[in-house]
C-alpha cells in the first residue's frame, strides 16, 4: 500500500481522541492573539502618525 492511502492507517482509539480533545484549542488561541497584538499594534501607530500630527480639532 501507499503511504497516504487512507486505509492503511488505523483509526485512533477513543483514548487518544480523549487526549486530544482534552488538550484543546491552544493553538488556535495563541494564533488569535497574536493577531489581535498586531492588529492592535497598527492601530495604535496609525493614531500615533496619523491622528495626533495633525493637532486639535476646534
Amino acid at each position: 500500500m501507499k503511504a497516504h492511502d487512507p486505509h492503511s492507517v488505523a483509526p485512533p482509539s477513543d483514548e487518544e481522541v480523549e487526549r486530544v480533545v482534552a488538550a484543546g484549542p491552544s493553538g488556535a488561541i495563541a494564533l488569535a492573539g497574536i493577531a489581535t497584538v498586531i492588529v492592535m499594534a497598527i492601530w495604535v501607530a496609525f493614531y500615533f502618525f496619523a491622528f495626533l500630527p495633525r493637532g486639535i480639532i476646534h
